[in-house]
Parts: C-alpha cells; structure tokens; sequence
C-alpha cells in the first residue's frame, strides 16, 4: 500500500515563501510576486456529518512571469471538535506564444489533504489546453491525465476533458464550461475515503460570473454534476456558491464566502455547505485578485493579454490640462492592445489608459506636486520604467520610474 504524502511539508514552505520570495523573485525583470495570508472562520456541513466550526490559516503565493504562473498553497483548519486539517497544493502553468488569436497552455498540479485521524488524500496531474482569446470573448480546449489516491490504497487514474466559453461586458466576465471526468478505482474502498469502489464517469457543468472593481470583486459560480447516481458518488449534484473580496486598503482586504460544493474525488472532500469570513494581509493588491478556496492558475479570459514577443513604450509625457486642472499622460505604445499605468498616485492599482489614435494612449488624473513612482505595463506583459524616467530600486528589488511633478 502507498501512504498518501503529507501536506505539511507544503504548508512549512508555502509560510517561508510568504515572506521571502516576494522580494528574491521581485528582483528578477518581468516577474510580479503577490503573497497572501488569510485568517478566518468558518461554519460548514459537510455531507453527512454534523456542522461543525473552525479556524483557518492560508497562506498563498503566486508567481507571474511574461507568459508563466506559478502558485503555492496552504490551508490549515482547527475544527471545534479539536480535529484539525492540513491542505497544501503547487499547481504551475505555461503558456505558449500567441499565433494569431490561439495560444497553447501547459497546466500541472499537485496536492495533498489530511485530516487527523481519519482520512488522506493527494492527487497528481497534467492538462493541455488551446486557447482562443480576444479582447471581449474567447473559448478553450483541453484534456489531461492524472493519478488520484485515497487513504493507503494505490493511485487510481485520472482522466479529464477541459471545455467553456467566456465574454467580458464591461468590468464583469461570464463564463460557461464542462469537465468530463473518469477516475478508475479500486475495488475495495479505505475508510475515511470519500469516493466509491469501481469506475466513476461524471461531467460538470458550471456557469460563474466575475465582476472586478478596484477596490471590491464579486464571483459567483452555478454548477450541475451529470453521469454520477447517488450509489457511485455520493453528494451535492447542484450547487451555487459566491465569494466577495473588499480591499480597505493596499494591503488589507475582506474576504466572505457562502453556499454549496459537490463531493472532490481529486481532494478527497465531501460535499457540503459553509459560510465564511477571513481577513487577508497581502503584500500588495494583486490585479486579479482570486478568492476561491482551489487553487487557480491562468483564468481562460486572462490569457488574452498573452502576446507573441513584448511591446514597449516609446515616448512618455506629462502635461497641465488648465481645463480640468488635472494632469494629463501620453504614451505611446505602437500596435498595442492594452496599456496600464501602477504609481504611488493610483495606490499601486493598475489603471488602464484610454487609446487615442493609433499609437497613443492617455490618462487625466490628479497628480500633487512633488516626486512620484511609477511603471507601465502594455498587453498585460512586464512592469517597465517609462522611457525617459530614472529608474530606481523598489521595496521588493524591482525598478520603478521617478516622476517629478512641478
């Protein structure tokens, strides 16, 4: 019999992460590091069992290069009964040159559960996916393989289908996707295991919508489970869950979450229902913010911003509209399809710059007197210095741009 691994290695290096590599890896040119811990409470049932309260520690980290993302998590939970959980997942994504409007897509992952006493899991997989994306719409493909164990009994294989659609309408992003997936297993079932003996064929469905605000995001997620009686996997086979994140500052945020899941075979959960509520510390607000509790890497309607080769803008200026009495910033960035601007005077959130022209793009914000910081990113690639600024070092070992206002 093959035990399951332990999370907690995981966990130890996701906490160490948290505070060191932000700063290691912010030092390399064209990587963005966001790290996050959230402390929280909890009531939940799963299926089956009595509701139950708990405590909970996440810690994240997420790695952004030019066209790669790598994310570690954690998550510890003290239940009111004295059992306590530990989760930790590595999932890693790389994504391919833009050919036309397609782009390919590696994805692995790998994670580990064990709650004391009583039950384990981990699983192991690998999923290929091909990508059509545009500014406002765009659909994806894809399939992997994997292997899945339960309690002590051997791995079980994996094999799954990756298929949806997506539009964007102003800051909200709909989206629709199915998930066949077939897990083979054993013929005896560990207790403590939450899937049972034989082969379990089942697809999701899953309709969400996403609305981003900078300072606030909304998901919401409706989900169907087909092919699946209740004699092979036990559980919910409709759910509808929502997640709100509320940022009151750069670095603090709260975070609330409600409603159902189906049982996961890959993590060895039960389905269930909960409520909860966590404050999150973070070494700076990301520019997707992602508030589910599974691990996610590159969201199909990110990848739009994925580009063969890197664009860089050409000429940066500042100039007094005596109009409005704002400032006004110029840049020009050739055959670009997006350009954003991070400063001290946007509280480091990414603004988007308004196109005019062909190779132009503008932005009227207030701006006081005085030296400012600030970087340029086009198509969702790099943070850069705009041209013709100084560049200095950041807190995280990353250069950012010197502004003087008069």
């Amino acid at each position: 019999m093959v035990p399951a691994p332990r999370p907690r290695a995981v966990f130890v290096v996701v906490a160490l992460a948290w505070g060191l590599v932000p700063r290691a890896a912010g030092a390399q040119f064209g990587t963005r590091v966001t790290a996050s811990l959230d402390v929280g409470a909890a009531t939940v049932a799963y299926d089956e069992f009595e509701r139950a309260s708990l405590l909970s520690i996440t810690p994240s980290v997420r790695v952004e290069g030019a066209r790669t993302m790598f994310v570690v998590r954690g998550a510890y939970s003290r239940f009111e009964t004295g059992s306590t959980s530990l989760q930790g997942s590595v999932a890693g994504s790389l994504v391919s040159p833009a050919f036309w409007n397609l782009r390919g897509e590696l994805f692995a992952t790998a994670s580990a559960t064990r709650y004391r006493n009583f039950s384990a899991a981990s699983n192991l997989g690998a999923l290929g996916r091909l990508h059509y994306a545009t500014e406002s719409y765009g659909a994806w493909g894809g399939a992997g393989a994997g292997f899945v164990a339960q309690g002590d009994f051997f791995p079980d294989a994996l094999y799954q289908f990756d298929t949806g659609v997506w539009r964007r309408i102003g800051r909200t992003v709909y989206s629709v996707s199915a998930t066949p997936t077939w897990v083979g297993r054993s013929d005896m079932v560990g207790v403590g295991t939450f899937a049972p003996a034989g082969r379990v064929d089942y697809t999701d469905y899953a309709a969400s919508m996403r609305w981003q605000h900078p300072s606030a995001e909304f998901v919401a997620t409706a989900g169907l489970r087909a092919g699946a009686g209740p004699d092979r996997l036990p559980g919910a086979k409709r759910w509808l869950e929502s997640w709100t994140t509320i940022w009151v500052s750069r670095r603090l945020a709260l975070v609330g979450g409600i409603g159902a899941f189906p049982t996961d075979v890959q993590q060895g959960l039960p389905g269930g229902r909960y409520a909860s509520a966590a404050l999150r510390v973070a070494t700076g607000r990301p520019p997707v913010n992602d508030p589910a509790v599974r691990a996610e890497l590159t969201l199909p309607y990110e990848l739009n911003r994925l580009r063969l080769g890197r664009l860089f803008p050409e000429r940066f200026t500042v100039a007094d509209d005596q109009a409005s009495g704002l400032r006004v910033i110029t840049v020009r960035v050739p055959d670009a399809r997006r350009v954003e601007l991070m400063a001290d005077f946007t509280d480091w959130l990414p603004v988007p710059l308004e196109r005019v022209g062909n190779d132009s793009w503008r932005l009227a914000t207030v701006i006081a007197p005085g030296v400012h910081r600030v970087n340029l990113r086009v198509d969702g690639g790099p943070w850069v210095v705009p041209p013709g600024l100084n560049a200095v070092r950041d807190d995280f070992g990353g250069e950012v741009g010197l502004l003087v206002v008069r």
